[in-house]
């Protein structure tokens, strides 16, 4: 059976890039499409009200399906940290930096992540994705890693 995050990276990748008549791909933008970092969208947030997502954050957010994803309605106001942004949805966050891109830490990994500072911390901003390895999970981050197996996390810095 599939994780959530291994459903979300399965879906992520067939998601991301269409051809079109031109025979570019949205991966290499099109004439009057705004980039990425110009993009600012108001996405369903915690009781009823709207939340402003913007840049990188608002585009992995799509690229997963938005509120329909395991991420769910964002919870509050994208924010700054350090050189990058952050927000919070019901199901984990995005993070994003110009050094590491738009990843997702969600879970016990994100758990573990925050105790160490988060994006703040001797980690930083993740690198990837969670993705699977053998008997559970890794996310990379800046400066570490976190894995998840077999019901326990370990932190890895440097």
């Amino acid at each position: 059976m599939q994780s959530a995050a291994e459903s979300v990276a399965s879906e992520a990748q067939g998601a991301d890039e269409t051809t079109g008549a031109d025979g570019t791909t949205d991966a290499e933008g099109t004439e009057g499409t705004e980039p990425a970092e110009d993009q600012t969208s108001a996405v369903p947030g915690p009781d009823g009200e709207s939340v402003e997502l913007s840049g990188e954050i608002l585009a992995k957010y799509n690229e997963v399906g938005g509120e329909s994803s395991p991420l769910g309605m964002a919870t509050g106001n994208q924010e700054d940290v350090g050189d990058g942004n952050i927000a919070e949805f019901e199901g984990g966050i995005i993070a994003w930096s110009p050094d590491t891109d738009a990843h997702i830490v969600w879970g016990e990994i994100r758990v573990a992540w925050e105790a160490e500072g988060g994006a703040g911390g001797e980690l930083g901003f993740p690198v990837s994705d969670e993705h699977p390895i053998e008997n559970g999970l890794q996310s990379d981050f800046a400066g570490g890693n976190i894995t998840y197996i077999d019901g326990q996390t370990e932190v890895t810095v440097g």
